[in-house]
C-alpha cells in the first residue's frame, strides 16, 4: 500500500530575500516525481474542496504537491498585492519546486480563480521547469468579469471578494500582536461583512466611501476609480501575451461561473498559440456550474448527478480528470487521455455530456432573433415601428436575480426565476412563440442593441432566459455595456480599451453586448425571451447617468431610455446554435 508523507511550512526563498511557505504532500517511496504547484491566498492549511482537486489523491498517484501560500498572505511572509506580485514569485516558485528533493524537474500548476491567475502570471514569465497547466474558472483580461464587465465595474464581485475574503487575514496579520486593537478593529470588520452577507452593504455613494475598516482593501477598492483604458491593467492582462507560454493547457468552466468568458477566450488563445508553437492543444471542460460549486444543484434547477464534478459523466471526478491531463503532459502517458474527448460541455435542458474536437463546435451556426413592437421576439426582421421606452432610475435599481455571479449566498447564482424583475416598468420584455422542436443553443451569445438615451452616459443590461411552459423565466445568460465603453467593446469577445467618450443624450447608438455563451436545449414548447434593462444591483455598480463616475459622485438623474426596433434599428440576439 503506498504512503505518503505530508511536510508543512517548507520555504521557498524568493529573489529579493522574502519567504513564501508551503505544504507538501508527497510519496513516501520512489521516485522522482513530477511536480504539481498551486499558489493562494486563501490559507493553505485551510480546507480546500476536494472534488475539485484532492493532493493526497495526487500524491498516492505519484506527483508531489505543492500549496503555497501567496506572498503576503497567512503563512508567507511579505505585502500583499493582488496580482501584480504573480509575475515573479510564481516563475520563481516553479523553479524551486522543481529542485524540491525527488522531483523530476517537471512541473506543472493547478487550481482555480485567483490561484488559476497565478498559473497565467507564472507561464507569461516562461520558467524553464513548468510543463503543464490546469486553470479552472479564471481570467486573463481584468476588463471582461474581474474588475469590470462591458466598462462598469464589477462592484459585487470586487468588495464581497476583498472584504469576505481578504480583508480577515490581513486584519490578523496588522492586529495579531496587539490584541486591544484587534478587539477593536475585529468586530468593525465582521459588521462589514455581515452587512454583505445580509444582502446589503452596496449601497454607499460614492462607492470609494464602501466602509474598509482600518483600510485593510484600499488597494481594492481603489480600483472602483479604474476605467478601461487604466494602465495597470495592460500590465495585469494576460492578452497579448499568450504567445509567450510554452506550456499545454486544460481549461476547465461552468456555464454560470463569473469568468465563463474568460475561460473560452483562453482556449480560444492557447488554440492558436498551440497550432503556432506545435504545442499539444488545448482541452476544454464546462459544466452548468457556478463559481466554486460544482454540484449538481445550481440556482433553481438540478442538472443530475452526472453533472456534478463528483461524478462527471459517470467518469471519474475533477481530480481524476486533471490527474489523466498530468499523467499525458508530465509523464509522457497519451494513452491517459485516450478516453477524454478535446471538448466535453454539458448541455442544459438536454441534461447531458456533448464531445467535440474543438471549440466552437463544428457545425454550429449562428442565428438572429429580433425584436419586435409588442414584446414579440422572432426570426424575421422587424417591421416598422416606433421605439419603446423605459426610465432607469440609478435610486431604485433591478436587483440581481442569478446568472453568472459571486455574491454572497443570499444572492445566489446560476438559473433563478427573473419573473419577479420582469414585472418592473423599467424592464422590457420580449418573448418569442412557442418553440416547435427542440432549439439547442452552443456557443457565443450577444445583443446588437439600437438605443439612445436622455443622459450622457448610461448602462443597458441584456438577459436572456428560458420560458418553461409553467411561466418560469429562467436566466440563461446576461451581459451589459456601459455607453461611454462602447468603442472598448466593439464585437463579442472583443476588448480593445479606449478612453471612454460620453454620448449625446438623444441620438441613437448601435451597442454591442457580450453575453459570452451558454450550453443549452430548450425544449419544445419552451420559449425565449430578451430582457432589456439599465441595472443589476449589487452585481454591477449603478450608472449615475450624469457623465460622473459612481466612485467619486453621489449625484445622479433619471435617464429616458429608448429602444429601437425598426428596418433601421434591427435589435437583435445572436445565438449560436446545432444539431441534436
Amino acid at each position: 500500500m503506498r504512503k505518503i508523507i505530508f511536510q508543512q511550512d517548507v520555504p521557498a526563498r524568493m529573489r529579493d530575500g522574502v519567504t513564501l511557505y508551503s505544504n507538501v504532500y508527497r510519496p513516501a517511496e520512489g521516485g522522482p516525481y513530477p511536480v504539481l504547484l498551486t499558489r493562494l491566498p486563501y490559507g493553505k492549511d485551510l480546507p480546500r474542496d476536494a472534488t475539485y482537486f484532492d493532493p493526497v489523491k495526487a500524491a498516492l498517484r505519484g506527483y508531489i504537491v505543492v500549496v503555497q501560500d501567496v506572498r503576503g498572505r497567512f503563512r508567507s511572509e511579505g505585502e500583499f498585492s493582488p496580482y501584480s506580485q504573480e509575475f515573479e514569485d510564481g516563475y520563481d516558485t516553479v523553479q524551486w519546486a522543481a529542485s524540491l528533493p525527488g522531483s523530476d524537474g517537471r512541473v506543472g500548476m493547478w487550481g482555480l480563480s485567483y490561484y488559476g491567475k497565478t498559473q497565467w502570471h507564472a507561464a507569461v514569465m516562461q520558467p524553464p521547469a513548468l510543463r503543464s497547466l490546469a486553470p479552472g474558472i479564471t481570467w486573463g483580461n481584468h476588463l471582461n468579469g474581474a474588475q469590470l464587465r462591458g466598462g462598469v465595474q464589477e462592484l459585487g464581485i470586487v468588495y464581497y471578494w476583498a472584504e469576505s475574503a481578504i480583508a480577515p487575514d490581513l486584519l490578523f496579520r496588522r492586529h495579531g500582536r496587539d490584541r486591544k486593537k484587534l478587539s477593536e478593529k475585529l468586530p468593525e470588520l465582521l459588521g462589514v461583512i455581515d452587512a454583505i452577507l445580509a444582502g446589503g452593504g452596496y449601497d454607499v455613494l460614492p462607492t470609494l466611501q464602501l466602509p474598509d475598516p482600518d483600510g485593510l482593501v484600499g488597494f481594492v477598492l481603489g480600483g472602483l476609480r479604474r476605467g478601461v483604458d487604466d494602465g495597470v491593467y495592460r500590465h495585469l492582462n494576460i492578452d497579448g501575451r499568450y504567445d509567450r507560454i510554452g506550456a499545454p493547457s486544460f481549461h476547465i468552466g461552468g456555464w454560470y461561473d463569473c469568468f465563463i468568458g474568460e475561460t473560452l477566450r483562453q482556449y480560444g488563445s492557447m488554440k492558436q498559440r498551440a497550432a503556432e508553437a506545435g504545442m499539444w492543444p488545448p482541452r476544454l471542460l464546462v459544466g452548468p456550474w457556478t463559481h466554486a460549486n460544482f454540484g449538481s444543484t445550481q440556482g433553481e434547477l438540478d442538472f443530475g448527478m452526472a453533472s456534478s464534478g463528483a461524478f462527471i459523466d459517470a467518469r471519474g471526478d475533477l481530480t481524476e480528470r486533471q490527474l489523466r491531463w498530468f499523467d499525458a503532459t508530465l509523464k509522457g502517458d497519451e494513452r491517459a487521455l485516450e478516453a477524454d474527448p478535446p471538448v466535453e460541455v454539458f448541455v442544459m435542458g438536454e441534461n447531458r455530456w456533448r464531445s467535440y474536437e474543438e471549440w466552437p463546435v463544428p457545425g454550429s451556426r449562428t442565428e438572429e432573433w429580433h425584436l419586435h413592437p409588442g414584446g414579440r421576439l422572432s426570426r424575421q426582421a422587424p417591421p416598422r415601428s416606433e421605439p419603446d421606452a423605459y426610465d432607469y432610475d440609478p435610486q431604485n435599481p433591478v436587483p440581481t436575480r442569478g446568472g453568472a455571479t459571486l455574491l454572497a449566498p443570499i444572492h445566489p447564482s446560476g438559473p433563478v426565476d427573473q419573473r419577479p424583475i420582469e414585472e418592473r416598468p423599467d424592464v422590457l420584455v420580449y418573448t418569442s412563440d412557442p418553440l416547435p422542436e427542440d432549439y439547442t443553443i452552443l456557443g457565443p451569445v450577444w445583443m446588437t442593441l439600437f438605443a439612445a438615451s436622455s443622459a450622457p452616459d448610461t448602462d443597458f443590461v441584456v438577459r436572456l432566459t428560458d420560458v418553461h411552459p409553467d411561466g418560469r423565466s429562467i436566466l440563461i445568460t446576461d451581459g451589459i455595456i456601459r455607453a461611454s465603453a462602447r468603442e472598448s467593446y466593439p464585437a463579442p469577445a472583443v476588448i480593445s480599451p479606449q478612453k471612454p467618450s460620453l454620448i449625446e443624450p438623444g441620438r441613437v447608438y448601435e451597442y454591442c453586448v457580450d453575453l459570452w455563451a451558454t450550453g443549452i436545449t430548450l425544449r419544445a414548447g419552451h420559449r425565449l425571451r430578451v430582457a432589456v434593462t439599465s441595472s443589476s444591483h449589487p452585481r454591477w455598480e449603478r450608472n449615475l447617468n450624469t457623465g460622473e463616475s459612481a466612485a467619486t459622485s453621489s449625484r445622479s438623474q433619471v435617464a429616458r431610455q429608448r429602444i429601437f426596433h425598426d428596418r433601421e434599428h434591427p435589435s437583435r440576439v445572436t445565438l449560436t446554435v446545432v444539431g441534436r
